[in-house]
């Protein structure tokens, strides 16, 4: 879990980067900030484009290799530095910047903006089915490159899963990320965020190495809840204490679990896939087979297509709306298809 902390002042390091590394051009407006470092606009003299740059303290050397991170779905790393400033390291990560956002932000506007949705389908979910696959299968392509090279992200979130302006997912913020052949058969989580960090964080388990992954998968879920609902599966009003019984944890998961199976309008494929993947227990949740080859996450998704060849940032409400009448229209096209069979059913 993230600690909060008093937010610190990155500029002397970033120009320390900047003195000692000859591609840095300038480093320009602040994209974000946390606790532990900060995301600045970059120009360097290896790309035309616009790069993110960011500064991530650390508690002791350990890279990671941007060669083993390349795919679609994956923000590009061009570049890690690493420097150590009198007793701290710091990696300064220079990136792809994405176009658009975060889902975070992308999808809570898609929510706001549904006005199609809200008028014609008027129940508990804001996003349909339509629009959540053709995502949720791009973060799971994502997903595939950590499986393919034994990486677990330990911090798979809305915030940390960028947008492009040709709707492309791309995975990022390795802060966390470990590489499970380099780590002992016991691993401890490292960190994550608030409600998307799985149960046994506040557990104190120290899970095998194989299971590890699992926790990616229960944030999997905990993403696609939010997405689906505009919510956190996991409100806390204060974090569960680590050595204190877990019945808040188990309580809140059953609450939302029950919110998800009591929802009669809800695809029964779709109930049964994210309510796999938010199970308390890691041996309990699927593994990356079964969630790859889900029925629900490949159902026909060549629908929605490419809806616009490029939208810039300022028009992301002009993508929206054109996504959510791209999704009516799908709808409207099954039923009128549905009810066609049902005129020319032959009767005995």
């Amino acid at each position: 879990m993230k600690k909060k902390e008093k937010e610190k002042d990155y500029s002397e390091i970033f120009e320390y980067f900047k003195k000692n590394d000859n591609d840095i051009i300038l480093f320009e407006g602040q994209l974000g900030k946390g606790a532990f470092g900060e995301v600045r606009k970059c120009k360097c003299n290896f790309s035309k484009d616009e790069c993110a740059a960011k500064l991530v303290e650390k508690e002791k050397s350990d890279n990671i290799e941007p060669e083993k991170l390349r795919g679609k779905n994956i923000i590009e790393i061009y570049k890690i530095s690493e420097r150590k400033v009198e007793d701290k390291y710091y990696d300064l990560i220079i990136m792809e910047l994405a176009v658009l956002r975060d889902t975070k932000k992308f999808f809570t506007n898609l929510a706001n903006y549904n006005l199609l949705k809200t008028i014609n389908r008027p129940f508990d979910e804001v996003v349909s089915d339509n629009i959540l696959r053709f995502f949720v299968k791009q973060i799971v392509n994502g997903l595939e490159l950590f499986e393919r090279n034994e990486f677990v992200h330990f911090d798979i979130k809305p915030e940390n899963i960028l947008i492009t302006n040709e709707l492309t997912i791309k995975l990022s913020d390795f802060s966390f990320l470990k590489d499970l052949n380099k780590e002992k058969d016991e691993l401890k989580i490292p960190g994550g965020t608030k409600g998307f960090v799985p149960p046994e964080y506040y557990n104190k388990i120290l899970g095998n190495k194989y299971l590890a992954k699992k926790q990616d998968y229960f944030a999997l879920g905990a993403t696609i809840y939010f997405f689906k609902f505009n919510e956190l599966l996991l409100k806390y009003t204060e974090c569960p204490k680590p050595d204190s019984n877990q019945i808040q944890i188990i309580s809140q998961l059953q609450k939302s679990i029950s919110k998800i199976k009591s929802n009669l309008l809800l695809n029964k494929d779709f109930i049964s896939f994210l309510c796999s993947l938010i199970q308390y227990s890691p041996e309990d949740r699927p593994n990356f087979e079964e969630i790859y080859r889900n029925k629900w996450l490949n159902e026909n998704r060549d629908e929605i297509k490419e809806i616009a060849s490029c939208y810039s940032r300022n028009e992301e409400k002009k993508l929206i709306l054109e996504l959510i009448k791209s999704d009516f229209l799908i709808e409207k096209k099954k039923k009128n298809k549905t009810i066609k069979k049902s005129r020319f059913k032959f009767v005995k």
